[in-house]
């Protein structure tokens, strides 16, 4: 599976400064922005912490609820054991599940049937990444991202223009209609205003919701 091409810090750094976009939606069509989230969205994290103190500590996840609710963690595309073992790297993919169904759910959880699974699990090869900043593509699905999603578009997410005006247009009337304000850079502009400013040329952006 070919991985999606992470930001440099520097694009980060950039969309940080001049790249801001802001929507402040009422609370009936936050769920529907937070499907955003399962298509992925890159996060600016530090690296060289374990799996588990980056859910904890910088995404602010209750240890109670990383080990009761999120039943299936993927790292570079295999499934994780040990939280504390695993390093997270600069350009790595999380992906962060409820309890899937059937027999493949059941084998994929952290707590499930591991055996299943032993040639794809995720192993530490080599030394971490040094604690420096770094970006993370992060996917979240089902409850966990009906549960955070939320929290993921407060701090601010990262993506491609192009991809993020894609996503913005299959929303309806209804749905415009229960967002109060957009903001471009700290100022006001209107739904075609943002979408002629991300279809025009391909950038980073920072997506944030208020």
């Amino acid at each position: 599976m070919e991985r999606e091409k992470s930001p440099k810090l520097n694009e980060i750094t950039v969309a940080d400064k001049s790249e801001l976009l802001c929507m402040k939606p009422s609370e009936e069509i936050i769920p529907r922005l937070c499907t955003l989230m399962q298509k992925g969205c890159f996060v600016k994290v530090q690296t060289g912490c374990s799996l588990r103190e980056l859910l904890n500590e910088q995404f602010n996840i209750s240890p109670e609820y990383v080990k009761h609710d999120i039943k299936v963690l993927f790292l570079d595309y295999s499934p994780v054991d040990d939280l504390d073992a695993a390093i997270i790297k600069d350009g790595a993919i999380l992906a962060l599940s409820a309890a899937m169904p059937g027999l493949v759910g059941a084998a994929m959880r952290k707590d499930g049937l591991s055996w299943m699974r032993t040639s794809i699990t995720y192993h530490e090869q080599g030394g971490g990444d040094d604690h420096r900043e770094g970006v993370l593509h992060v996917k979240l699905f089902n409850q966990v991202m009906a549960d955070l999603g939320e929290s993921f578009l407060r701090r601010g997410v990262y993506m491609k223009s192009r991809f993020l005006a894609d996503y913005l247009e299959r929303f309806d009337e209804e749905f415009w209609q229960g967002c109060r304000q957009i903001t471009r850079n700290g100022d006001s502009v209107t739904r075609q205003e943002m979408l002629d400013y991300l279809k025009a040329e391909e950038r980073w952006v920072k997506f944030s919701i208020q």
